[in-house]
């Protein structure tokens, strides 16, 4: 189980943290928190026994599907 992944995407580094659901203000469980140069982008859920594979391809396919958003708008999910 990682507790923190790296991706490398269009030549931006982003960093995925997993912390309580209750820190970020997601509610209860583990969230993994989606940083790009250390400021939040987004979250999605944690499994419990999830491989950083697995977490790196969640971050690739959420960067693919909101490639079209505004960069200032990114945050605001």
């Amino acid at each position: 189980m990682a507790n923190r992944v790296t991706v490398w995407w269009q030549g931006e580094e982003y960093d995925a943290v997993r912390q309580d659901g209750r820190e970020v203000g997601t509610g209860s469980g583990s969230v993994w928190q989606l940083l790009h140069e250390g400021a939040p982008v987004t979250s999605f859920s944690a499994e419990p026994a999830e491989s950083a594979g697995a977490v790196k391809g969640k971050i690739l396919e959420w960067l693919e599907g909101n490639r079209s958003r505004p960069a200032m708008d990114v945050g605001r999910q």
